[in-house]
């Protein structure tokens, strides 16, 4: 199965990540939205994006060849803005490496290593680990997904009233729970698993039959009453 590797606007950048590949045989395909894009809307939203798909099996090879690729090849302009960051700002940048380029990346670990702070492969090993683990089993905005799953159970019961005035809101329950049941995310190194945790997805299946039980109990109301 092949996963989402790298993505990004600038062409340029999934065409060097392609020669990278190249050079160490690994099979991939690239992805654009680029043909849907119309430049001539400036008010439009939608962005080129460009996506490098590959293997799910190569993603431990492919990170390690462009890691190594940029670890060789970043020359850092003396007035690269990185250089303005603390070294904690520096640290997050390794410890969030999946929020930010390959090229910033190193050169977060380039400027510690100037200013006295080389951290070793084996640490990096242990961040990374420990960077899945939180992606795993932690949620980056837990407040949202407390509102979202109270937003289901708020739909569940009184959506079909509401559907009254604008008859689509009697799915909003509906589309809540099967999100929270089935929605999935990939991690760095390709695995995918779900977006909400076990105790979350319980949630949804309870919004599921709550919503189609309250979906039963207002429309055998509204056809008595009618």
């Amino acid at each position: 199965m092949d996963s989402v590797f790298r993505k990004s606007s600038d062409k340029y950048i999934i065409e060097e990540i392609a020669s990278v590949l190249d050079r160490h045989s690994i099979v991939y395909r690239t992805v654009d939205n680029e043909k849907d894009f119309d430049p001539s809307f400036s008010t439009n939203q939608l962005r080129v994006v460009y996506q490098i798909l590959i293997a799910d099996d190569d993603f431990m090879i492919a990170n390690k060849a462009l890691s190594d690729y940029y670890a060789n090849e970043i020359d850092i302009p003396e007035d690269y803005y990185l250089f303005e960051y603390s070294d904690d700002e520096l640290k997050d940048i390794i410890y969030k490496k999946d929020e930010w380029n390959e090229f910033d990346y190193e050169a977060a670990k380039r400027i510690l290593k100037q200013r006295g702070e080389n951290i070793s492969d084996e640490e990096i090993d242990v961040i990374d680990e420990k960077r899945l683990n939180s992606l795993r089993n932690d949620y980056e905005n837990p407040k949202e997904v407390k509102n979202y799953i109270t937003l289901g159970y708020i739909f569940a019961i009184i959506g079909c009233i509401l559907s009254l005035v604008w008859g689509m809101l009697i799915f909003v329950s509906f589309g809540i729970a099967i999100a929270i049941i089935k929605l999935k995310k990939q991690l760095p190194n390709g695995e995918r698993i779900y977006y909400f945790n076990e105790k979350d997805r319980k949630h949804g299946q309870r919004i599921l039959w709550l919503s189609i039980i309250f979906t039963i109990f207002w429309m055998t109301i509204f056809v008595i009453k009618n």
